[in-house]
């Protein structure tokens, strides 16, 4: 294919003209026209440390001014109407220590300015104002990985949904995320979704631009390639960032336009973000500061559905009025119509966190098979929406109890799944089941709710999360847990500390078991991630773990792969694998312009119909 060769030697044509330029040699003049003169030296602009190896310095406090507005357009059929938030001030953040692989540190923030208007009309009184700038009288406590993603933060009970929300957006705009070299692509989170990014070095010592490109996944991590086109938001941005030799943060300043399609509505939120540094110094503050009152914060993530709320107790008790355990539990066993039964179930869960000993009594029942294996499942799924740490523990004694019947223990580990909140107690008990269980079928559903349940406490309890990883991780070494089944676990755990078996496990002779794999670590971030996922395309030997390659891929950022793409087009034998490449590359136009390029040369010259006639369906969308 004629074109994708030319394609491919103006990438690498690219690559050498940056070498060779970078050598500051001259291209060769007609000597006739006289001596050369003399080049001028070139400046080398060394940039200083960032990423994995920022020095960070227990007790360092940087402190920072701040500007955070954000204004917002819906054009309706009843015309336009816009609105205005902002707030800016002090913030002071402060480096405590590492654990469980993540960076903690305090944010003290000093909110001097905070707005609130629809079209040009304030809605903020002067009461709701200072009791928002009262809620950060306490701090907040911010987790960030190694590369300098924020992966969590955690609030103070005190701080309403608009504070963490305000607060949230700030982190998101300001934070910077590094790989190594001088260009690099990564995901990053904000309120919205996971985004692609790219960076890349300034002109000036530590100075960087990052360009924000799109949306991959939005709120409720539903992939782009999944959703409809329209209903996923547009982005747009750039900022600034100067960085201390240290790596930390100096400045950032920049702005980013978000826009949304739902039927007729048409949604622009634009985002303008300044933060300034002031000083740096020295305070007497450890990890220890944030490990005292960690039972009392909640950990969000940046991209997060709103936690839900527990009710009041006087919310519980009017939703409880007179009823009893017993005639609630009457009122499942007989109920066949679905609304109504999920009512009797939140009313069971609201009694269990008003009465903490009746969550006890009800798994006493379940355990001694008092009640049948469907009342049971209904038992079992209001202790596990409850929400509180002594239902929990009463669950847990359902999971270790080896009287309980298989469905019921089976029904209670898929429960754990969709814990908001769950404890690392809960998860230990998962682990010995999926150790101890005589059924294999029990102890594989353990092994799966491990990594959910993981997943969930890894922002809260990062070390303990990453202990009970490596506990988990020595049984699938040791061939206790089937690998297939270790490899979804960390599917659904989705963290680094799963690369490694990962990557392992490419090597493996089973086609199963590399495509396994292969879905198990797009949900793995980072580069080296990227540059596994291109040698698996490039090198497997079957067609369908190159086929999830393409579909690991098309869900990670587009700007590591885009060279990846292009060879494996032309090398590539298999029709379908050809055909997953065309449509991811549908999804990357707006990323990069070569990729209308080898969209133009596929519809072209592709050797298959299929691929051609999908390939031109593709470039005219």
């Amino acid at each position: 294919m004629k074109s994708l060769l030319l394609v491919c030697a103006i990438l690498a044509a690219a690559g050498l003209w940056r070498v060779w330029a970078g050598t500051g040699r001259e291209r060769t003049t007609d000597t006739k026209a006289g001596p050369l003169p003399e080049p001028r030296p070139v400046e080398v602009v060394r940039q200083g440390v960032k990423g994995k190896q920022r020095l960070l310095t227990p007790g360092q406090r940087h402190r920072y001014t701040f500007a955070l507005d954000t204004r917002t357009t819906e054009d309706t059929e009843g015309g336009p109407h816009t609105a205005h938030t902002g707030w800016g001030g002090e913030l002071a953040l402060t480096y405590l220590g590492e654990e469980g692989g993540q960076h903690l540190f305090q944010g003290r923030f000093m909110p001097l300015r905070v707005e609130a208007e629809a079209g040009e009309t304030p809605v903020l009184s002067e009461a709701t104002r200072r009791g928002f700038q009262a809620m950060f009288e306490q701090p907040v406590y911010v987790a960030q990985d190694a590369r300098g993603r924020v992966v969590a933060v955690h609030f103070d009970a005190t701080q309403d949904v608009t504070a963490r929300r305000f607060v949230r957006s700030l982190l998101a705009s300001t934070q910077f995320v590094a790989e190594d070299g001088a260009t690099w692509s990564t995901e990053e989170s904000d309120t919205t979704g996971d985004f692609e990014s790219e960076y890349r070095a300034g002109g000036s010592a530590n100075s960087y631009t990052k360009t924000k490109r799109r949306y991959l996944r939005v709120g409720t991590s539903v992939p782009t390639a999944a959703a409809s086109p329209r209903a996923v938001p547009k982005l747009r941005g750039h900022l600034a960032f100067t960085l201390f030799e240290d790596g930390n943060v100096k400045e950032a300043a920049g702005s980013d336009v978000v826009e949304t399609v739902t039927g007729s509505l048409h949604v622009r939120a634009e985002t303008r973000v300044a933060l300034t540094s002031v000083g740096v110094d020295q305070q007497s503050l450890s990890l220890r500061d944030f490990q005292t009152v960690r039972a009392s914060l909640r950990a969000e993530r940046l991209t997060a559905r709103e936690p839900t709320e527990l009710p009041t107790p006087a919310e519980d008790r009017q939703l409880v009025g007179n009823a009893k355990p017993v005639a609630l539990m009457k009122q499942l066993a007989r109920e066949p119509r679905t609304g109504t039964r999920d009512t009797a179930r939140a009313r069971l869960a609201a009694l269990f966190r008003l009465e903490p000993s009746e969550a006890n009594r009800a798994a006493l029942q379940v355990r001694q098979g008092e009640l049948s294996v469907a009342l049971s499942e209904q038992v079992v799924e209001a202790l596990g929406s409850a929400g509180t740490r002594e239902a929990q523990r009463a669950l847990v004694t359902v999971l270790e109890d080896a009287r309980v019947r298989r469905e019921t223990v089976e029904h209670a580990a898929k429960v754990a799944t969709l814990m908001e909140r769950p404890t690392a107690e809960f998860a230990e008990a998962l682990i010995l089941m999926a150790d101890g269980a005589r059924d294999e079928g029990l102890r594989n559903t353990a092994a799966l709710a491990v990594g959910s349940v993981l997943k969930e406490l890894e922002p809260m309890e990062p070390a303990r999360s990453h202990e009970l990883l490596e506990r988990m991780l020595r049984r699938c070494h040791a061939q206790a847990v089937g690998r297939v089944v270790c490899l979804k676990m960390l599917t659904n755990a989705g963290t680094p500390g799963g690369l490694a078996y990962a990557k392992s496990s490419l090597l493996h002779p089973s086609p199963m078991v590399r495509g396994t794999a292969t879905e198990t670590l797009r949900m793995i971030p980072g580069a080296e991630v990227d540059a596994l996922l291109d040698q698996v395309l490039l090198g497997d030997p079957s067609p369908r773990v190159r086929a999830l390659a393409v579909a690991a891929i098309s869900q990670r950022v587009a700007g590591p792969h885009l060279q990846t793409a292009a060879l494996s087009l032309r090398a590539e034998a298999s029709e379908q694998v050809r055909l997953e490449l065309v449509r991811m590359l549908g999804g990357w136009k707006s990323v990069d312009e070569v990729v209308a390029a080898l969209l133009r040369d596929v519809a072209d010259n592709d050797a298959s119909e299929r691929v051609r006639r999908l390939a031109a369906t593709v470039l005219a969308e």
